[in-house]
């Protein structure tokens, strides 16, 4: 009796602490999720905005201080290509600039040309430019520039949010009792921060590297008789509008030409046609009139 009665016991204690654990553990799970959000919400509020406007409190930010990508296509046209070749490095060196890319052809006969890309500090921007006007005449030329601040800013913000996280999770790593469930979970947990910040730092290289260095696309055409266009004058003028002329009476003419010899097959093919048609007609009408008056008679 004694016996059986304290497995009733024991049985009963069993029931009624599962109960008890279950909750332990949901409460745990609980407070564990309540540490993470406070974490990430410490995390950005330690992080000092960052103004870019100027006056009052804000920090005042000079054009310098700005981010900006620089882009420029510029067309030059050289007397000789192998001179050309040989220059080009030594003013992409003086710049403290690199060419990215380099290819060249022989398209248009034997007038070499080739394309390059290179990559030059924004601070040697202007004078690399300036610089390709000894090289050759530049015929066509224009820029582009796009400022990120706002975006590099946020990005930096952003990063130094989850790095904050990062370290907050860390110390929970350390500080947490060493439940197995809950190791897994910060395990977790802080490979995606750190898979975020790995990103996002992969996209801060990326815009450092666009806006430290400017990019100028160069198209090198060789033209040994080129001369630059001049406005015209007024007798320009007047043998521009008669070479018009004449090449408009030329442009007819051929036309005419053209569809004169378009027809010729045409033409051999009906003259016999309708020169028998047309006997055949004047044969017809005879033999009729010749009726026509033995029916009157």
């Amino acid at each position: 009796m004694i016996l059986q009665a304290n497995w009733k016991t024991l049985l009963a204690a069993v029931t009624f602490c599962v109960p008890l654990l279950g909750c332990a553990q949901d409460h745990g799970n609980a407070d564990f999720d309540q540490m993470l959000e406070h974490a990430e919400s410490s995390a950005a509020a330690e992080t000092t905005p960052v103004a870019l406007a100027t006056g009052g409190e804000a920090v005042e930010r000079s054009v310098s201080n700005r981010k900006i990508i620089y882009t420029a296509d510029v067309e030059l046209v050289v007397d000789d290509f192998a001179v050309f070749e040989r220059q080009i490095s030594g003013v992409i060196g003086s710049h403290g600039g690199y060419a990215a890319e380099r290819s060249s052809d022989r398209r248009h006969g034997d007038h070499r040309g080739g394309t390059w890309v290179i990559r030059v500090p924004v601070a040697n921007y202007d004078a690399f430019l300036s610089g390709l006007d000894s090289l050759g005449f530049a015929r066509s030329r224009s820029e582009t520039s796009d400022d990120v601040t706002e975006a590099y800013v946020d990005l930096e913000a952003r990063i130094s949010n989850k790095q904050k996280l990062e370290e907050r999770i860390l110390a929970m790593l350390e500080e947490r009792p060493g439940k197995l469930t809950d190791l897994m979970e910060i395990e977790r947990e802080l490979s995606r921060v750190r898979e975020e910040i790995e990103r996002m730092e992969g996209r801060m290289r990326v815009l450092k590297d666009q806006t430290s260095l400017a990019t100028v696309t160069l198209r090198v055409v060789e033209e040994a008789t080129y001369e630059p266009p001049a406005a015209p004058t007024f007798s320009d003028r007047i043998a521009a509008t008669w070479g018009g002329s004449l090449r408009s009476i030329g442009q007819i003419a051929t036309g005419l030409v053209i569809v004169a010899v378009a027809l010729a097959p045409w033409a051999v093919m009906l003259v016999p046609i309708a020169f028998l048609a047309y006997r055949f007609r004047t044969r017809w009408l005879g033999a009729r009139s010749v009726f026509v008056q033995s029916r009157t008679r």
